[in-house]
């Protein structure tokens, strides 16, 4: 009941950064599941293909490089950028609503002009809550994106350690 009454007051720009939301939480859990689940199986599985088909004395370690660190950073760092660009997109949305939400205020001014400070209080919460909202979830995403990288730059160091430890020169 909170959510909707909180929609109804916030304009339909709310409806926008709901779905901006979905997406960021999308590729948030997306991320950490890879990170805690997929990246091992990916990289034992590529690793030991790799070896086995080809044989030390066939390949350098640029072809190591080129093939397992460089595609493993290519598809951990995958989507990192969208979410960086989603994650931008919030504030200039609660911006718009904002905007959105004087034009409500200065409607209602232009109608029963400054008499009535009841009427100019839906315009005027329909000037903040989208804001609020937009912020709220711009300080989250920055939170997870920077977490995120963090652990994906350790994931690309240890896979480089990895090989090191392996006996191969990286």
């Amino acid at each position: 009941m909170f959510l909707t009454e909180l929609i109804a007051k916030g304009g339909p720009v709310l409806y926008l950064l709901f779905t901006l939301t979905l997406f960021i939480l999308y590729i948030v859990i997306n991320k950490y599941f890879f990170i805690l689940s997929d990246q091992k199986h990916w990289y034992k599985n590529r690793f030991e293909d790799f070896i086995n088909n080809h044989p030390s004395s066939q390949f350098s370690n640029s072809d190591l490089d080129k093939t397992i660190v460089s595609e493993f950073k290519r598809i951990s760092f995958n989507n990192v950028k969208f979410l960086d660009g989603l994650i931008g997109m919030c504030p200039m949305i609660g911006l718009l609503g904002t905007v959105y939400g004087m034009i409500e205020v200065f409607e209602v001014l232009s109608f029963l002009g400054t008499g009535n400070p009841r009427a100019m209080s839906s315009g005027v919460a329909m000037a903040t809550i989208p804001t609020m909202a937009a912020m709220v979830i711009t300080l989250f995403g920055l939170f997870f994106r920077q977490d995120i990288h963090q652990r994906l730059t350790k994931l690309n160091k240890d896979l480089k350690d990895d090989i090191k430890s392996r006996g191969y020169s990286y």
